[in-house]
Parts: C-alpha cells; structure tokens; sequence
C-alpha cells in the first residue's frame, strides 16, 4: 500500500493526490472501528474469564448451571449444606473475604479415583459425569493440558496402570498419585513407574514437608483462579481458590489457616488454573451438586473420591 501511495505522487497527477488522501481518511476510519471492536472482544473475553461458573443444581444437569454465578460466601453455604461423614467444608478468608473453599476427605472414609481422557479418543470426562457415571462424591480437577488442546495432557496421566501421558522431565515438579494405601505426593525426581496405579504430573509444589514452597517471586506473575491438593494426616484437602490468587499467597494463607485451626499439612500441590478449575461436591442422596468451576466441560483428568465399599 505505502509503494503504491508513493508510485502514484512521483507522477504528480492531482486528481491521484486527491484520491490518496480518501483512501487514507477511509483506511484509518477503518483501523479506529476495528481497534475499538478488538477492544470490546478482549475486554468480553477478560471479563468472561474472571467470571467462574459456581453454584449448585439438581441432577440431571442442563446447560443452564454454566450460566450460574455466586458470591463466594453463599458458595460455601451451598457446599456446606452437601457435608457428611468423613466430608467436611471449610472456607479461609483473606483480606476481609471469603477466598478459598476447601473440601476434607477423610480418607478411612472415601478412597481416591483418577478418571479422564483414555489416550484414544481424547474426549474427557466431566465433572458431573465423574459424580454421576463414575458414582464418585466429589472431584476436582485438573490435570495440565495444552492451552491449544484442552484434552491432550501435558506430562505423565495414568490411569489404572494405563499411561496415556508420558512423564515431563521439566515443568510440573510434583507426581499426584493413588495406590492402595491411598493418595500420595512425590517430587519428579523420586518418581518410578509402578510406583502409584494411576498418577497425574502437578505443580508446582506449594507446601512440602509441612512449609511453603513457593518464593515471593511468584508474587510478580499473574493471579489465577486455583484448584489444589493437600495431604494432611489421612486427609485429602481439595481446595479453590474463589477469587484470583497467585500461589505464594495460596500457600501461605493456607498454612497460616491450617495453624489456626491445629491441623497440618505435609504436601499441597497445585492442580489446576482458571479455564481448568473444578470442584464438585454430590449430596449423600445423589440428588444435589455444589460446584466451582464449569461442570458440564470435559476434563483431560479429574481426580475424585468415592466412598469405601465398608460404609
């Protein structure tokens, strides 16, 4: 476009001047309407973004719960309101609000469960249809993906001995894994195969041994939405964060949280960040669903609990 501008004024033609000047008044009318409407787009995408799905809803579910948005304290009421033995929910304020939720799992209780992508047809699991079809009583998720492809895992995914995802050596530092005596947490570099039946590649760390793990640098990047686990004595803590957190502050307002209360955990490991986030609870009489995060999307992963054959 600039050489043919400048091909047509070294011929001096007025009328082509003229011409010039049009084009260019009409072409930056153009820019400012496609700059204002690409403004407007990302501003709706920001603010999608920042809006989480959460609430609960009765089974089946409808499209509709995706629309369902809820203030963080009531969330936890409704989540509340699903506790029974060897589930119980608890919520940590920050700065005045209610910003974490967090699901206990006893683990005497409910035994752990990885369900998800089959390596095959890359369709994913949702959360409803882990409560549902899997007959778990509460998932969240979930395992990384690529941001192009939400269903194809990003580092190990195992599930029953199956490996769909093979490990990553760099990136995710921690191996979140299920054998029969139940959750572990191990770093990459002590991870063998055969070492959990099924396993999923997380992280980073954001406590280990009891202390937080995460530096201060972690301060400068950018606050996400977050879906975390926690091994704490024969318990599994899931937690959300409800407002966007950066995981220093995660994991240090955890712990500050878990001092108040006399409880203490060993291993918290990040799971999950915004578009991924998801945490759902069913109600003993599988009537009900509380949840955070988009129920009815599918997942590459999901881990959830199921209550044990004994009870």
């Amino acid at each position: 476009m600039q050489y043919g501008e400048s091909d047509q004024v070294s011929r001096g033609a007025p009328i082509d001047l003229a011409r010039g000047a049009v084009i260019r008044l009409v072409l930056g009318i153009i820019s400012v309407a496609i700059a204002v409407a690409c403004d407007r787009t990302m501003g709706t995408a920001r603010d999608s973004d920042a809006a989480v799905p959460s609430g609960s809803f009765s089974l089946p579910a409808t499209e509709a719960v995706a629309e369902t948005i809820t203030e963080p304290a009531r969330l936890v009421e409704l989540f509340a309101a699903l506790e029974e033995t060897g589930l119980r929910v608890h919520h940590v304020d920050h700065e005045g609000e209610a910003a974490m939720l967090l699901v206990e799992v006893d683990e005497q209780h409910f035994e752990p469960v990885l369900v998800g992508a089959d390596g095959r047809s890359r369709t994913g699991v949702t959360a409803v249809e882990a409560l549902t079809d899997f007959g778990l009583d509460v998932v969240i998720g979930s395992s990384f993906v690529s941001e192009l492809h939400s269903l194809t895992p990003v580092g190990l995914l195992q599930i029953e001995g199956t490996v769909i995802s093979e490990l990553q050596a760099h990136g995710y530092t921690r191996i979140l894994g299920i054998r029969p005596a139940g959750l572990g947490v191990v770093p990459i570099r002590a991870y063998h195969r055969g070492m959990f039946d099924s396993a999923v590649q997380a992280g980073p760390g954001v406590v280990e041994e009891g202390r937080l793990d995460i530096s201060e640098r972690d301060l400068t990047r950018p606050k996400y939405y977050r879906t975390f686990v926690g091994l704490c004595n024969g318990k599994a803590l899931l937690g959300a964060s409800q407002v966007p957190m950066n995981l220093h502050t995660v994991g240090k307002r955890l712990l500050e949280y878990l001092g108040e209360t006399g409880r203490t955990c060993d291993e918290v490991v990040n799971l999950a960040g915004d578009r991924e986030v998801v945490l759902a609870l069913r109600s003993a009489d599988k009537r009900r669903v509380a949840f955070f995060g988009h129920p009815l999307t599918a997942k590459a992963g999901l881990l959830g609990f199921r209550r044990r054959p004994k009870d």
